[in-house]
């Protein structure tokens, strides 16, 4: 039996970029085991997946102990390989002293009072077979794209991905139908639009948020399926009083869902939009939506590292290097691209 071992004490669209990895690892060693390190973030998310045969939680605020406990788990096996790809500072410790056959791994370049250096060390270089290296954002002057760096470490292996091959996500089958009832509430193509903090530096977000859906939603004339998750703030708190107040059926608020749920609903819309939520972007490479994608246009060469190449991502930008835009120019921008289909 082959072990593989995966680091992934990061974000969930993180994990996203390397489940495609996974999948065919299993294809082509049925048998294999394969274990994941995961963080509080994604440890729950990651557990789901039939594929994955342990998962094993590092959080940097366990006490002493008990990271001594994890690290012993970790390193007692014998791997055939290893994947050290989340830059964290445990996850390259225990690379160290890891008996694999197969090392991988992915530096990050950065710069430190003007000269150069690579996290983990030069030092590392010793414990790795094969390395790919990515810059970081400060740093960053061209797009590297950084799922296809993960797939040329996969690929030493045999594995024979493709920078088009989907992300892998199977949910469940009682989500499928609950999403499928929401659909049907719809009855028609629907945009989804996601809401969290990442909305709050839009100019005038606070004051006419459903106003302007309100103009939006007239222009493309398909319903709006709005999104968000514990979200708190005035900007959506405002926005659901004039909702609720005004009961408008082409405006339908969805809160609180479960990620596998949302997974679904994205799945299902027409388009799909959010100023850069990483799980609404990531799992789009799974299920193919389309994405439309609100940032800062000084932050594109940096989010263009992590789209998924197989399927249809457009950007709007909410500022230029001078303003930031209003609302109803970003929707506007938004809705040109949603009319050419």
């Amino acid at each position: 039996m082959k072990r593989f071992i995966f680091f992934r004490n990061d974000r969930l669209g993180d994990f996203l970029l390397i489940t495609n990895i996974i999948r065919s690892i299993k294809k082509k060693y049925p048998s294999s085991k394969i274990t994941v390190v995961a963080s509080k973030y994604n440890y729950n998310f990651i557990k789901k997946y039939e594929i994955i045969d342990d998962v094993i939680l590092y959080n940097k605020s366990f006490n002493f102990l008990k990271k001594i406990e994890i690290f012993n788990k970790i390193v007692k096996e014998t791997y055939y390989a290893s994947f050290t790809v989340d830059g964290k500072s445990f996850s390259n410790l225990c690379n160290i002293f890891l008996k694999s056959k197969n090392k991988f791994g992915l530096f990050y370049k950065f710069k430190f009072l003007g000269i150069p250096f690579l996290k983990p060390n030069i030092f590392n270089f010793l414990f790795f077979d094969k390395r790919e290296t990515f810059t970081s954002k400060k740093y960053l002057n061209k797009v590297e794209h950084l799922p296809s760096k993960f797939i040329k470490l996969g690929n030493y292996l045999g594995l024979k991905i493709k920078k088009e091959d989907k992300y892998f996500y199977s949910p469940e089958k009682q989500v499928k139908k609950l999403s499928k009832r929401i659909t049907n509430i719809l009855n028609k193509k629907f945009i989804l639009i996601h809401l969290d903090e990442k909305w709050l530096d839009i100019n005038d977000i606070n004051e006419n948020l459903y106003e302007n859906l309100l103009v939006f939603q007239k222009k493309i004339k398909k319903p709006l399926l709005i999104t968000s998750f514990k979200n708190s703030f005035d900007y959506f708190v405002n926005f659901k009083k004039k909702l609720n107040k005004k009961k408008n059926r082409n405006i339908i608020l969805f809160e609180n869902s479960s990620l596998e749920t949302m997974e679904r609903v994205i799945y299902y819309s027409q388009f799909a939009i959010s100023c850069h939520s990483g799980y609404l972007v990531q799992v789009s490479g799974a299920n193919n939506s389309k994405i439309i994608d609100v940032i800062h246009k000084k932050d594109l060469i940096w989010y263009s590292c992590w789209i998924p190449k197989n399927t249809f991502h457009k950007f709007v930008f909410k500022s230029n290097n001078k303003e930031f835009f209003e609302l109803k120019k970003i929707l506007f921008d938004v809705s040109k691209i949603i009319k050419k289909f």
